[in-house]
């Protein structure tokens, strides 16, 4: 813990111009902003490694992205694959996360976290996460079934982190309080953190190591603009907490940022329903349409990159549409149907005639489809065809939606923020979405499952690292 605190020149780097006097002061030996899944993991974590931990949420409640999250993480080598005899390793995995993004990853962070994947894995197991090995469908860009899925999702994982962080001693929790600034002294090292209570009075937390799980920035319309612009209309799907706040504080502090072009979108996404539609629809062989009766993208695409697709088309909007065959594979067809967002037809000009899109148009499409089935070759490349393309048809508006960005503070292994010229900023860490991603630029290279494998991996090394200022 430090000493003589009040000799402690502090010199606070804030969001706003002013701060007025902090009216109480606390010390930890760690302090972490942010209460998502990286800062419970990081909390944790370094309780575990011996130390007195703040934890900081600017919102009511906790859980961040993590919370809004599928509660998919990949792993290799797991005992889910071995149960079911499929072989995985380390390296196959590192591959499958550098084929998307033609390599241009990081090295040393892709394999930090696939090295570290399959204990992070089995250490929220010990904590109480009960996982199960998605089967029956590859994701985009993997070469074996590694997903593995939390009960309850991403809620799930946020109530068994809640649960152990209510019982650890080590930890203190403060909702309702935003951080507002860091704190350094005249030498740089970051000393704690400016935060604000909910009854909006002043509070300054002083620090051996503080660690940045502030998410990123997809709920601050002006950092999207400026990173993001193909995302811009998407649905927003993000946590509301996600406003860059880790990013601007590291960046006055002379912290470098990589990949800020980086995000995840997601489609096919209802905004009558607020949910996500079926995406397998579509790799059964379902097509997507815009408002003006055009095709205009090979379907079997990454979820993340279809929504790019998407948002990108006319209002933001497409019309999803499958066949006979699909909609027998279809369940969630149902509850489309009783909510009232299907359109059905026999013939694509009566199927037009209800979207609203020139008959003509959608007829082209579907000829030009069942030509493609017939000789095999797609418009749009796309690899995999249905067998047929036969009525009725149905149709249901979608949309594309942004989760969280992947761009952020560059790191090194042990979770340390670096400046721009490689050096550490001392006494600063940082986990998740405020970090420097590894799945490469924009939404197209984001892999299912890795914004939370990058959480907990960083997040427990952030915790370690901090707790033994390393």
């Amino acid at each position: 813990m430090l000493k003589n605190l009040l000799c402690v020149v502090l010199a606070i780097v804030l969001l706003s111009s002013t701060l007025v006097g902090a009216q109480s002061v606390m010390s930890a030996d760690v302090v972490v902003v942010g209460g998502g899944g990286s800062g419970l993991v990081a909390a944790l974590s370094a309780a575990e490694a011996g130390a007195k931990v703040v934890v900081l949420e600017k919102m009511a409640y906790l859980g961040g992205a993590t919370m809004m999250s599928g509660g998919v993480m990949p792993a290799a080598g797991t005992r889910y694959q071995e149960e079911l005899g499929i072989e995985d390793s380390v390296e196959a995995f590192a591959r499958d996360i550098f084929r998307p993004g033609h390599y241009s990853q990081r090295r040393d962070l892709v394999y930090t976290v696939a090295n570290n994947a399959k204990d992070v894995l089995e250490w929220l197991e010990g904590l109480g996460v009960k996982w199960t090995l998605v089967t029956g469908h590859l994701r985009i860009g993997q070469t074996t079934f590694r997903n593995h899925e939390a009960e309850g999702k991403g809620q799930g994982i946020i109530n068994v982190l809640v649960e152990n962080v209510k019982k650890n001693e080590n930890i203190t929790v403060l909702l309702d309080t935003p951080g507002v600034g860091l704190i350094t002294d005249t030498d740089g090292v970051v000393r704690g953190v400016a935060a604000r209570t909910k009854d909006g009075e002043d509070l300054t937390i002083i620090a051996d190591s503080t660690i940045l799980c502030t998410s990123g920035f997809a709920a601050n319309a002006e950092m999207v603009a400026k990173y993001i612009p193909s995302i811009i209309g998407a649905y927003p799907m993000f946590a509301p907490g996600a406003t860059g706040d880790g990013i601007i504080w590291g960046v006055k502090l002379g912290a470098a940022v990589a990949n800020m072009g980086a995000y995840q979108a997601y489609a096919p996404f209802s905004r009558e329903l607020k949910q996500n539609l079926d995406l397998y629809a579509l790799y059964r062989g379902g097509i997507l349409v815009n408002k003006n009766g055009d095709r205009f993208t090979n379907e079997y695409l990454g979820y993340s990159e279809l929504g790019t697709h998407i948002v990108n088309q006319p209002d933001h909007i497409a019309y999803m549409i499958i066949d006979a065959e699909n909609a027998k594979n279809t369940p969630a067809l149902a509850g489309w149907e009783a909510a009232g967002i299907v359109k059905k037809a026999d013939t694509p000009e009566e199927l037009a005639e209800q979207l609203g899109i020139p008959p003509a148009k959608l007829r082209a499409v579907f000829d030009d489809y069942v030509e493609g089935i017939k000789q095999g070759e797609d418009r749009f490349n796309r690899t995999k065809l249905p067998k047929e393309w036969k009525p009725p048809f149905y149709a249901v508006e979608a949309t594309g939606d942004l989760r969280h960005t992947q761009g952020g503070l560059v790191t090194d292994t042990d979770a340390r923020v670096l400046k721009t010229d490689g050096e550490i900023i001392p006494g600063l860490y940082a986990a998740g979405g405020v970090t420097e991603g590894f799945t490469s630029a924009g939404g197209p290279a984001y892999m299912s499952g890795t914004g939370l494998l990058q959480a907990f991996v960083f997040g427990r090394i952030a915790g370690q690292s901090a707790a033994l200022r390393k």
